[in-house]
């Protein structure tokens, strides 16, 4: 089992960055926020009839293994979808004369040296990737069983309240791509984020408030950060260096939720253990979620307030207000590959440019070792 969540994280946290670094290559500014939009909703769709349909597939056949063979077939569908898309990019690339090709290699040739360069707010939002994303996994790996426990119902109704955790990116994201488009406000969609994966820990571990509603608010913090990260990720970063980008990106986002599922898995043990008590087996839990959520709100808050001072509003400003923007900040952007470029190059790298690397090394090094120990 453990071997297949490896395989299964390999191929699921590739084939994310893959399509959203194909997106970034295909459209650019006003158009990529939608086709993102589209490409989370869709994949939120999957998630939320996947987590409401496991638990009836596998008691109409009797056998729990009858979910996973249901996948199997989604994803040999998906493996087909993808071996059509390679065969028209080979038409395409048949029918575009060479020197087009040629500019496009050198447009997107990619300098390693880019990533000791990357800007400080790009590195912000990688911080915000490990702990809001971190904490976004985590508790969507248990939150079907916390509704169990902490509300007393069988395991269909947890299930498909659980999914409900799931619903709202479905009808907020596509209408998210066409806000960013027309009215930007990314920082502060983030701020909002943080802010309702904050009051949704509140309210689910904390009140006996009804869990639709605790999840509903989780949902729309779900719908709300991830565009709003991926698109910002993608306007202060070059086209040559945006898959390394968002590999980063998704990186820290998996390394967050491993060490927050361990330390997650680590309190659960510590909560109570009598069945009458159940109730309060994640007290723990949802106290350590809502700290989490307090420090991602925080994270938030200082991207805003650097893209406001330092960035010229960029990350705030709406298709036509960016052009005004990123005429103040042009020569910022384009620093890094001058650097990059340089012979001279290590002569621009300062010891903090190096930090952020050495740090997210270090982090994923203890994700994996907290993996082996707990293992074993």
């Amino acid at each position: 089992m453990v071997a297949g969540r490896i395989l299964y994280g390999l191929g699921s946290g590739t084939i994310t960055v893959v399509q959203e670094t194909i997106l970034g290559s295909w459209f650019k500014g006003k158009g990529l926020a939608i086709t993102i939009a589209i490409q989370i909703t869709t994949s939120r769709i999957a998630s939320f009839l996947s987590m409401g349909t496991a638990i009836p597939i596998a008691n109409r056949f009797g056998f729990y293994g009858a979910a996973f063979w249901a996948n199997f077939v989604v994803c040999a569908l998906s493996f087909g979808i993808n071996l059509v898309y390679i065969g028209a990019m080979r038409r395409i690339r048949r029918n575009t004369s060479q020197n087009v090709l040629d500019r496009l290699r050198t447009k997107h040739k990619f300098n390693p040296r880019l990533v000791v360069f990357f800007f400080g707010i790009y590195w912000m939002i990688i911080v915000e990737s490990f702990t809001l994303g971190g904490g976004w996994n985590s508790f969507l790996h248990i939150n079907s069983e916390l509704v169990k426990l902490r509300f007393g119902v069988n395991d269909a109704i947890a299930a498909w309240s659980a999914s409900v955790s799931q619903i709202m990116p479905i009808f907020l994201v596509p209408f998210l791509g066409w806000f960013f488009d027309l009215y930007g406000k990314r920082t502060d969609m983030l701020v909002l984020s943080t802010s309702t994966f904050t009051i949704s820990m509140l309210l689910l571990g904390f009140t006996k408030a009804n869990p639709l509603i605790g999840l509903v608010v989780f949902s729309i913090s779900l719908a709300l950060g991830p565009l709003a990260e991926i698109t910002a990720i993608s306007l202060i970063l070059p086209s040559n260096s945006l898959g390394t980008g968002l590999g980063i990106y998704k990186s820290a986002m998996n390394t967050g939720s491993t060490i927050v599922d361990i330390v997650v898995g680590v309190l659960q043990d510590r909560g109570s253990r009598v069945l009458e008590d159940s109730e309060n087996s994640y007290d723990y839990v949802m106290a350590f979620f809502t700290a989490w959520g307090a420090v991602s709100t925080l994270v938030a808050g200082t991207i805003f307030l650097v893209d406001r001072f330092k960035w010229s509003s960029l990350l705030r400003s709406n298709a036509s207000d960016r052009k005004e923007a990123y005429h103040v900040v042009k020569a910022k952007i384009n620093r890094p590959m001058l650097y990059a470029a340089a012979t001279n190059w290590r002569d621009y790298a300062a010891l903090w440019n190096y930090i952020p690397l050495i740090i997210l090394g270090c982090l994923l090094v203890v994700s994996w070792v907290l993996f082996a120990v707990k293992l074993a």
